[in-house]
């Protein structure tokens, strides 16, 4: 599980992080939000993202493609992210099914990480990107 008082706005200032930024500045899934998309896609790759999957409570993540945040890994984690402890690391929502969240995850440097999310509040820490990107909570309609 991730721990949300380890979690932290991303300022996405890099190549991963303007990519992001654009595909989630689009509204509606057209042509060019899937050329953006699959942009980012490649670009994960390029930068060996890991893969990994669980469910949305696992990761804290909602929101769809494009969703991302900063992880400061505890000195003391144990399991997928423990060789990372004491790192930074960005996740990324890449894909989901029903009851299946696949994430890409890589560390990234200290000038990413923005205002911890749990100053925005408390309650589930998967609101708390909206809050920082100033997007609306639910799924938009259109």
């Amino acid at each position: 599980m991730i721990e949300a008082k380890n979690m932290f706005e991303d300022l996405r200032t890099d190549p991963v992080g303007c990519l992001i930024n654009e595909l989630r500045s689009k509204h509606r899934w057209d042509a060019a939000k899937y050329s953006i998309r699959d942009q980012l896609f490649d670009e994960l790759k390029r930068q060996n993202y890991i893969k990994a999957a669980g469910t949305r409570a696992q990761f804290c993540m909602s929101g769809g493609i494009g969703f991302s945040y900063l992880y400061l890994v505890p000195s003391k984690k144990r399991g997928r992210f423990s060789s990372y402890a004491g790192k930074l690391l960005r996740l990324v929502y890449y894909a989901s099914a029903r009851n299946y969240l696949e994430i890409r995850f890589a560390e990234v440097e200290q000038n990413q990480k923005g205002r911890p999310l749990s100053e925005f509040g408390e309650g589930d820490p998967r609101g708390y990107f909206h809050l920082v990107c100033g997007e609306a909570a639910s799924r938009r309609s259109d």
